[in-house]
């Protein structure tokens, strides 16, 4: 079978100084509205796809990234220049999370849910028809977005 090949889609930080490379193959796409993903990216929730970590190049500023270790699975990385919020490394799952509002094109694939929905931000509403999370889309526990809302 021929290897299939992918669109590159380009990202990069506000100032320019670190720019990456990813295949247009995210495994996976979504919302998260954790108070982690809240705070890191000083908005309501975070957009991020998931790629293979192998799949993720570096093309310029690796210099300039600054990482945070948030936790054994997550470390988190950013520009140090400018501060913008590019990516999270997962080393555990060998992905790189990338932050959608970083690439200077639209992927194939864009967001399929809305996970950490039972933490969000008090003042913000989602009003998609995207299935939305309790927690993490790994639990699986749905939120019943079409059930009226109780008395």
């Amino acid at each position: 079978m021929p290897e299939q090949r992918f669109k590159t889609l380009y990202g990069r930080c506000l100032c320019g100084a670190v720019e990456y490379r990813i295949p247009d193959a995210l495994a996976y796409a979504g919302y998260c509205h954790c108070s982690d993903c809240r705070r890191f990216s000083g908005s309501a929730f975070s957009a991020y796809g998931g790629v293979q970590a192998t799949d993720f190049d570096l093309t310029k500023g690796y210099d300039c990234i600054t990482r945070y270790a948030k936790s054994e699975h997550t470390v988190l990385a950013f520009c140090r220049s400018c501060g913008s919020s590019l990516y999270a490394e997962k080393p555990s799952r060998g992905m790189i999370h990338v932050r959608l509002g970083t690439l200077d094109e639209v992927p194939t694939l864009t967001p399929q849910a809305h996970s950490f929905v039972g933490s969000k931000a008090g003042w913000f509403d989602v009003c998609d028809d995207l299935p939305q999370f309790e927690t993490s889309r790994a639990d699986g526990v749905l939120i019943d977005t079409k059930k009226p809302p109780e008395p």
